[in-house]
């Protein structure tokens, strides 16, 4: 097996919906969120200029954080991440009339890897119409 590192987040955009309900419907806390019409602040909390022009909710489900393929496939990963997803398809279905919902997995190493997802995890994936976006940090 290839070697790399790997985060997985769940990220949702809506024009309208409350972050709370989220957290609530969901039952997970959230790294990040803001809600459509509130002003804009830095990760430092500095005032930015204007509102957010969509809600926003972001959260690493099982507080993973870095992972190691040798410790956990991403494949694997995204399995339990379905399960706790799945019983919640009513909502996240309702989200993805108006909005988006993304599963955000980023991965680093420092050679050439390749990653294989099943196409039955991504026949749930697509089944709930949630997006796998893959964001590669180049190796040194």
């Amino acid at each position: 097996m290839n070697e790399y590192t790997y985060i997985l987040d769940i990220r949702l955009y809506h024009p309208s919906v409350d972050p709370e309900q989220v957290s609530q419907t969901l039952g997970m806390t959230p790294k990040n969120k803001a809600k459509a019409g509130e002003p804009r602040f830095t990760p430092k909390g500095r005032r930015l200029e204007g509102v957010h022009s969509q809600s926003y909710w972001s959260c690493d489900p099982f507080d993973m954080r870095w992972c190691s393929s040798h410790e956990r496939s991403v494949d694997d990963a995204l399995v339990d991440i379905l399960e706790v997803l799945e019983p919640h398809s009513d909502f996240l279905l309702e989200l993805a009339r108006d909005g988006r919902s993304t599963i955000w997995f980023s991965s680093h190493s420092n050679r050439n890897f390749t990653i294989e997802i099943p196409p039955d995890t991504l026949a749930r994936l697509a089944a709930l119409k949630i997006s796998l976006v893959h964001d590669v940090y180049q190796g040194e």
